[in-house]
């Protein structure tokens, strides 16, 4: 105690100071452009500047109150302070969906930059981990991604917008063991009645309608021909189609949960 006495003798100093340094990036941000952000720059990076020197200058600023209005949003940069969690596979990256989860083994992180610049801008794959009773199977979903609710899909896959699949369950199936039959799930619930609209779609088609920005329901179709349920995004990929035709023959669809979501890149584009 004595030791920290010394150290610090003023502890509102240490606290004020502490809490400027958390917001001298934003502070920085919000000069550059103004005419006096030179010499503000060139002020607050004086080394032989004192500290509370440098604090009485940000406190005086007349715009440090609105620096809790900046948004990290409206900075072109703004992807590189956002890290995914990701895995290695061969000659994939695997994006794990912005939420808050056990961290997978021998997890890596990269910024959203680098996944942003690895999609393709014609098609992307999805992929949704599916555990039930014990078990747990990645089904992969290829995506158009020149459709508008395709795009949505794979941000609701990688939670870029907040909002995600993760943790979430499917919800119901649709003509079970009959021709048609579908399987249900997603962020939101629009019920039966809602989704069905003209038009038809083959096994292993993947439907998808939008509630809002960060909301929808996904529809795969499991067996033969099934109405259009919703916007054509995309088709399941290798074993997907089996693994679903498993799942829409439990007796409890609800109890498969989505405990893991993201993309699918190619680890070597550029």
């Amino acid at each position: 105690m004595k030791k920290c006495q010394e150290l610090f003798p003023d502890v509102i100093t240490v606290t004020t100071s502490k809490k400027v340094r958390d917001v001298t990036n934003k502070a920085l941000m919000m000069v550059d452009g103004e005419a006096d952000a030179t010499q503000h720059t060139n002020q607050l990076s004086d080394m032989t500047l004192p500290i509370m020197d440098k604090v009485d200058i940000l406190l005086n600023d007349n715009k440090f109150e609105e620096l809790e209005e900046v948004k990290p949003d409206n900075r072109e940069n703004q992807n590189d302070h956002i890290y995914f969690n990701v895995t290695l596979d061969q000659k994939w990256f695997f994006f794990h969906c912005l939420q808050n989860q056990n961290l997978l083994p021998e997890t890596l992180t990269l910024p959203v930059s680098e996944m942003v610049k690895r999609l393709n801008p014609t098609y992307n794959f999805t992929f949704l981990d599916m555990a039930w009773s014990g078990r747990r199977e990645r089904v992969y979903i290829q995506v158009n991604h020149n459709i508008t609710e395709a795009r949505q899909f794979v941000d609701l896959c990688t939670g870029q917008r907040g909002s995600s699949f993760f943790n979430t369950r499917l919800t119901r199936v649709w003509n079970k063991g009959k021709a048609g039959e579908c399987v249900f799930g997603g962020n939101y619930d629009f019920g039966l009645k809602r989704m069905l609209s003209d038009g038809c779609c083959d096994e292993g088609t993947v439907m998808f309608m939008s509630h809002t920005e960060e909301s929808g329901e996904f529809i795969i179709n499991t067996n033969g021909k099934s109405p259009q349920f919703g916007i054509v995004i995309g088709y399941l990929w290798n074993s997907g189609l089996k693994v679903l035709q498993e799942v829409a023959q439990l007796s409890d669809i609800t109890q498969v949960t989505v405990v893991h979501c993201g993309v699918r890149v190619d680890a070597y584009s550029s």
